[in-house]
């Protein structure tokens, strides 16, 4: 998800790179605050609880396998020993079989990611792209990939408005990586207000209560 945006939508190619307005977006923020990435989220965990379960119940069978072969080999002849073994060696190979299917490369977790993860991708691409047309933004960065901005204005922060066209109930989430939504541009409407009357007084009488609340 962090390379949603990493190369960057482009509109407007035949215009000079100078005369480009930029804007971005932090997917990470996005994501956090859509339900259906939550919903997502919650099924991935819940599908790898259970994959972890089928295997580790297989290892503890071969596991006591193993031991009880081990306590009794002295009581068995060279033929069962060998077809034991055998047995249990085949145990152990399907164990990291299934492994390799739900956890590998390609395997079983990396495409249940995909298959839920993609049409998502594909909502915020298609969000983002109408709200850059809208504002005429010639170029669109993403905050939550890994190209560095060691600067943003957040006048130029369209991840709220893109929310919004994803998610028009949206009741916002903190961004993990800041104290205060106003930090990336996504100020409350409360706060706002507060903000622009340089006050912070509450019916109660108490500016530190009001201060507090604004934190959180």
């Amino acid at each position: 998800m962090k390379n949603l945006l990493l190369t960057i939508l482009i509109f407007g190619a035949t215009v000079s790179l100078s005369a480009q307005r930029f804007g971005y977006v932090d997917t990470d923020y996005i994501l956090e605050n859509l339900p259906s990435y939550n919903d997502a989220q919650q099924m991935l965990k819940t599908q790898t609880e259970q994959w972890n379960k089928e295997i580790q119940n297989r290892q503890n069978n071969a596991n006591k396998r193993q031991a009880d072969f081990l306590n009794e080999k002295v009581l068995l002849t060279e033929d069962q020993i060998r077809k034991e073994q055998e047995e249990i060696d085949r145990e152990f190979r399907e164990i990291k079989q299934i492994q390799e299917k739900r956890y590998g490369q390609d395997g079983d977790l990396i495409k249940l990611r995909k298959s839920l993860v993609k049409p998502i991708q594909d909502q915020i691409y298609v969000a983002v792209d109408e709200v850059a047309k809208k504002r005429n933004y010639g170029f669109i960065f993403d905050k939550g990939s890994d190209l560095i901005m060691v600067y943003t204005d957040p006048k130029f922060d369209i991840s709220r408005e893109v929310l919004l066209l994803l998610n028009p109930n949206a009741v916002e989430k903190p961004s993990k990586g800041n104290s205060s939504n106003s930090s990336n541009g996504r100020t409350s409407n409360s706060t706002k207000k507060s903000n622009s009357s340089g006050k912070s007084t509450s019916r109660s009488g108490s500016s530190k209560s009001n201060s507090n609340n604004l934190k959180k």
